[in-house]
């Protein structure tokens, strides 16, 4: 059987469209041996990777008010600590019966994509905790305070790698699905500090993620480019957005395996 390997993409809210297109993967029984995840693509990547359905996680979502996931913290470098995200996470994991999974005993195999700031480079996450690599990937620069990690101060991995998809053929996987979820430079004033500090960071990453489509057999697009990062309205709209480029591609994708 070939092996395929998911390249899923950072993008905050339409991040979450990598649930549906999950959710249709598994529905038709494409079997998926390797993801490789940047920001939301390593949250959502990490936990179908252990082995929680993606149904599970879009429960857990629609169940958890946005408030919980706010803690401020000037202090810590970064305007949200992300311990409450953190806690969440180890919760959903525990009630899995898995606890503080090591990526290596994962089921899936899985890279988590994040940036050392002291040196200027990517660091992989291919072994170790699971809630430590996904942490570290999804702390967008002065928006969640860095991870310490050994000698390392990590944070976001997109700076450098916002869609992994070199990362799934430089590992010898068969076929390469790349789920892009970022949307185009729009001409909008942003409204608040979340988004000039985002907006800044999709513009930095642009031309990596572009390139890196390259290494893709299908890439899907899912609808939500109208959708800004934080708008946590439209949780919904992205998971469904994410349903419908899995079933208009679906036809590629099975002739992967051919």
């Amino acid at each position: 059987m070939k092996r395929v390997g998911l390249a899923l993409g950072g993008g905050a809210v339409r991040g979450l469209a990598h649930i549906g297109v999950l959710k249709v993967l598994q529905r038709h029984q494409i079997p998926i041996h390797y993801i490789a995840g940047t920001s939301m693509g390593g949250l959502i990547g990490g936990l179908v990777a252990a082995g929680i359905a993606p149904e599970e996680i879009e429960e857990f979502i629609y169940a958890t008010p946005t408030y919980r996931l706010v803690d401020f913290a000037i202090l810590k470098r970064g305007i949200l600590a992300g311990d409450k995200i953190y806690t969440l996470l180890i919760q959903m994991l525990e009630q899995k019966g898995l606890g503080d999974v090591q990526i290596e005993d994962l089921p899936i195999t899985f890279r988590a994509v994040s940036v050392d700031l002291k040196r200027g480079q990517i660091f992989l996450f291919e072994r170790g905790s699971l809630l430590l690599a996904i942490r570290a990937t999804t702390s967008i620069p002065g928006l969640f305070a860095p991870v310490a990690y050994q000698d390392k101060v990590l944070v976001d991995g997109g700076i450098l790698n916002n869609l992994p998809a070199d990362l799934a053929r430089r590992e010898g996987v068969d076929a390469v699905v790349a789920v892009d979820v970022e949307r185009e430079h729009e001409e909008q004033e942003p409204r608040n500090i979340f988004e000039v500090l985002y907006r800044s960071y999709s513009i930095m990453t642009t031309t990596i993620r572009r390139a890196n489509l390259r290494y893709a057999d299908v890439v899907l697009r899912p609808r939500v480019g109208h959708i800004l990062a934080f708008d946590f309205s439209k949780v919904r709209e992205s998971i469904e957005a994410g349903e419908r480029a899995a079933e208009r591609k679906l036809k590629q994708v099975a002739q992967l395996l051919e």
